[in-house]
């Protein structure tokens, strides 16, 4: 509670009332933001078998199985290490990934060992990552191809445009 004068009158204000509301907001102002939800799977963490979920998954143990991982980001770390296929929006590798890597951007770091696939529209390699392997076009999934149709009709089932192109000679 607290004591205001104004005018040379005393007027009590009840803070408690004031931050109920404003808890109030709070609570509806994170229930409208996205959540971001990150799984770890720690370093003395041995998993076998696939994974299939809706959000960054950061790996610091060893899996052995494939990652399904949809429009979020799979991230090898350090000391850690897949074998299996993984596809993800983003994959970023400083530890070891042995299989088939199906990304939009695959990104290999410093301690990064990509032994496999490679199917990705940007891949980059820093000083230091290690790439073993065959690079592939990255393939749309039908569901992008189906957003990519609505905006531009010209986009086929492999998607390239239906356009007509001129080739200068």
């Amino acid at each position: 509670m607290a004591l205001f004068k104004k005018n040379n009158e005393i007027t009590r204000e009840d803070k408690t009332a004031k931050t109920d509301a404003a808890d109030k907001e709070n609570v509806i102002n994170t229930a409208d933001k996205v959540v971001k939800k990150v799984t770890i799977i720690g370093a003395d963490c041995i998993i076998q078998g696939d994974i299939k979920l809706d959000g960054n998954i950061e790996v610091y143990g060893k899996i052995k199985g494939n990652i399904t991982s949809g429009t979020f980001k799979v991230s090898v770390m350090d000391n850690g290490s897949i074998e299996g296929d993984v596809i993800a929006e983003h994959v970023s590798i400083n530890g070891r990934l042995a299989g088939v890597c199906h990304a939009r951007n695959i990104e290999i770091l410093q301690k990064g060992v990509l032994n496999g696939v490679c199917r990705a529209e940007v891949f980059s390699i820093n000083t230091g990552g290690v790439f073993v392997g065959q690079s592939e076009p990255y393939v749309k999934k039908a569901n992008e191809l189906n957003k990519e149709k609505k905006h531009h009709p010209d986009i086929n089932s492999s998607g390239e445009s239906n356009e007509m192109k001129i080739i200068k000679k």
